[in-house]
């Protein structure tokens, strides 16, 4: 085998090792993240057949109306909130 060959057989060699131990290093690292990934995954796709399925969300809205009006009037108040808030946070996020 040539020295160039050689050279760069060696080089391979230790990037396929330095490449491995990156893998490790990063699985250590995303680890912890694993759980809270899975329950915002699964907060997608309740989202996602929610729009798929808009009946549903209906039926469910008129439910919760008829049993408890003042309840439903309280969530309303708290999500009307939190949407103002979130598109005061979008608008300054935006300009910058």
């Amino acid at each position: 085998m040539s020295p160039k060959r050689a050279t760069i057989a060696e080089r391979r060699e230790k990037l396929i090792l330095k490449a491995a131990s990156q893998r490790t290093l990063l699985a250590q690292d995303i680890a912890p993240l694993g759980k809270p990934l899975t329950i915002a995954y699964r907060g997608f796709q309740l989202v996602r057949y929610v729009r798929q399925h808009p009946i549903l969300m209906l039926g469910v809205t008129t439910a919760i109306s008829v049993i408890r009006p003042t309840r439903v009037l309280k969530w309303l108040k708290t999500g009307f909130s939190a949407l103002n808030l979130a598109r005061s946070v979008s608008d300054i996020l935006i300009k910058k």
